[in-house]
């Protein structure tokens, strides 16, 4: 069963969509983000995109007919001012429909983004973490995020243009064939053979698309390491700047290459159909001129037909010129959908319906035999663990790096869901939980602590500020040791933080910003605390004074530790040592010291380090 459980983590093949099925997609998001409206001008769009050519192309042998049809001057013009003034009306309504159109869709873009967003905020930790996962969440953003030229917008635009073009193609179609159906039969034939054409190239671009995959990643990462400030003193000081232009320089070419084989592909189909075009436009000119000479069609009828076929090669031009430009596009939808496909797969099965039996308290956690590896790894990185973590206890969990103790943290509060084995809170296992009532039950502060551009209070609730309860605030804020800091800021807790969204936002230290991870942890209130490496860029006195808050909070909850400077260990009631995702040693750090194993010579190492660094301090 592990095994199987295992290959199902493997990266999948991409799903393919087919045509029909992604347009029927787009359909569906569009009329519900823009309704009915935004449906009704699209197919206004199409309507008078459609009239207003035919009108025209109409328009030199209703002038013929009106002037050999034997009226007066006044019938004369009143007939031809008549249909210039019907034509001049599409033209203006396709001017004004083709402008707010535009806005119907940059609109209908701009509003992807939200799914988007959600599928990224929801999106399963381990799914998002791996590389399979930030490349379809790049892919993702390709369809929202790239401009107008890409993803959504373009599609529905060339699929606007598309159908107008089409719709044009088969309305002229349709009164050329009811005059000959040879002309038609011979019209379609040529249809079907530029069509073959260009599907033909549509699925060599679409090889090549998945081909260039790699080479976005490798543009995407070197924009990123040469626009990154924190790079640039590197880059200078070693002389960077070559290497890194010949690594630009060959992606660059190597996706050129591969986009050009795309487009040479379709120039190839776009070559096959003019001179299947020129061939056909003989044969139906030189049958107008027959069948006029011969007397079966009159003049007006001669310049009807005649811009009617010249319109015609101007509408198949255009149609497939839409219909390579929106296959392309519609790849791109896919990768959208392949992201929100992953997005469901990852959470599909992982949560239950089910409320904690004990909601709010301390709770036991024991792990049963649990197994946790990621994907394309080649071992576990948790392997056959067994753990059980007391109601109101407080655990550390040592070890080197690589052991396995943050993605442990991970496992326990429900982000990672472990290949085997079992995971239980209070006897329930965290499957049968919903994913809101389970990390209800967890604070964790990370060691990666970062804050948002938002105000101060915001970061600590995780709330809008109409949402925020300000009492709690003010009491978790000073129970941190934060409320002296926040009592000094010009407007208080509402102090932005960063300079991302403004000026005026104000930047906090290392020690603040645990204090204010302290708070965010208070404010929430879990059962359930679990700090990983939450003080590791401390010094060694700031970090005694973080852990004697930590304490504070600890009162009458379950505690998790994870450190690498052992001395901070000692106040927790058990230790536990992993290595390479096993447990090692267990026991309080007295008898792990008297064990003489790896927790103590780990400890004395530190010890050492500790006593000469503040030996060098006093001999300066």
């Amino acid at each position: 069963m592990k095994t199987i459980m295992k290959k199902s983590r493997k990266n999948k093949a991409e799903r393919e969509y087919s045509i029909p099925d992604t347009l029927a997609y787009v359909a569906r998001l569009f009329c519900r983000e823009m309704g009915g409206k935004g449906l009704l001008v699209c197919m206004g769009q199409v309507a008078s995109g459609i009239l207003y050519p035919f009108l025209s192309a109409a328009l030199a042998g209703v002038i013929v007919a009106a002037l050999s049809g034997g009226g007066s001057a006044g019938e004369i013009l009143l007939t031809v001012g008549g249909y210039v003034a019907l034509q001049q009306a599409f033209r203006l309504l396709a001017g004004y429909l083709a402008q707010y159109g535009s806005g119907v869709i940059i609109q209908f873009r701009a509003r992807m983004g939200i799914p988007l967003y959600r599928n990224c905020l929801e999106a399963d930790a381990a799914l998002l973490e791996s590389d399979e996962g930030q490349k379809k969440m790049a892919g993702a953003l390709e369809a929202v995020f790239w401009g107008d030229g890409h993803g959504f917008e373009a599609y529905v635009r060339e699929l606007v243009r598309l159908a107008t073009n089409l719709g044009g193609f088969l309305l002229y179609a349709f009164v050329i064939g009811r005059y000959s159906l040879p002309l038609l039969a011979l019209i379609l034939l040529s249809a079907v053979l530029t069509t073959a054409a260009s599907l033909l190239a549509k699925r060599r671009e679409a090889g090549l698309e998945k081909e260039n995959d790699a080479n976005r990643t490798a543009l995407a990462y070197l924009r990123k390491v040469t626009v990154d400030t924190a790079n640039g003193k590197d880059i200078r000081l070693y002389r960077m700047d070559r290497w890194l232009l010949g690594a630009f320089e060959k992606v660059i070419d190597r996706f050129t290459e591969l986009r050009g084989k795309g487009k040479a592909a379709y120039m190839a189909a776009g070559l096959f159909g003019k001179g299947l075009s020129f061939l056909k436009n003989l044969l139906i000119y030189g049958f107008l001129i027959l069948q006029m000479a011969q007397g079966r069609m009159t003049a007006a009828e001669f310049l009807v037909y005649t811009g009617l076929v010249s319109g015609f090669d101007t509408w198949l031009t255009a149609f497939f010129t839409a219909l390579q430009d929106f296959f392309h596009h519609h790849i791109t939808i896919g990768k959208f959908r392949n992201f929100e496909e992953a997005v469901a797969d990852g959470k599909r099965g992982k949560w239950g319906d089910a409320v904690p039996k004990r909601a709010g308290q301390a709770h036991e956690i024991r792990l049963e035999q649990v197994c946790f590896r990621y994907p394309e790894s080649e071992a576990d990185t948790i392997h056959d663990l067994n753990l059980t973590i007391r109601p109101g206890e407080r655990l550390a969990l040592v070890g080197a790096n690589g052991a396995g103790k943050t993605t442990l943290v991970k496992l326990l509060c429900g982000l990672y869901r472990p290949d085997s084995g079992r995971i239980l809170l209070d006897g329930q296992e965290l499957g049968e939980l919903t994913e809101s009532a389970c990390f209800r039950e967890f604070s964790v502060v990370f060691q990666d602590v970062f804050t948002f551009s938002f105000s101060l209070m915001e970061n600590v609730s995780c709330a809008e500020e109409e949402e925020t309860d300000m009492d709690r605030l003010r009491d978790s804020l000073t129970r941190a040791g934060l409320m002296e800091k926040v009592d000094g800021l010009e407007q208080g807790a509402h102090t932005p933080l960063n300079r991302d969204l403004g000026e005026n936002g104000v930047s906090l230290s290392g020690g603040e910003l645990q204090k204010l991870m302290l708070a965010r942890s208070l404010y929430k209130g879990a059962p359930v605390v679990i700090l990983d490496e939450p003080t590791a860029a401390l010094d060694p006195i700031a970090e005694g004074e973080m852990y004697e808050k930590y304490e504070e909070l600890l009162q009458g909850r379950t505690g998790v530790f994870i450190s690498h400077r052992l001395s901070s260990t000692r106040f927790c009631d058990r230790i536990v040592y992993l290595e390479n995702g096993r447990i090692a040693e267990e026991g309080t750090h007295e008898e792990l010291m008297e064990k003489g194993g790896a927790y103590a010579k780990m400890f004395a190492v530190q010890a050492r380090y500790y006593k000469e660094g503040k030996e060098e301090a006093c001999f300066g």
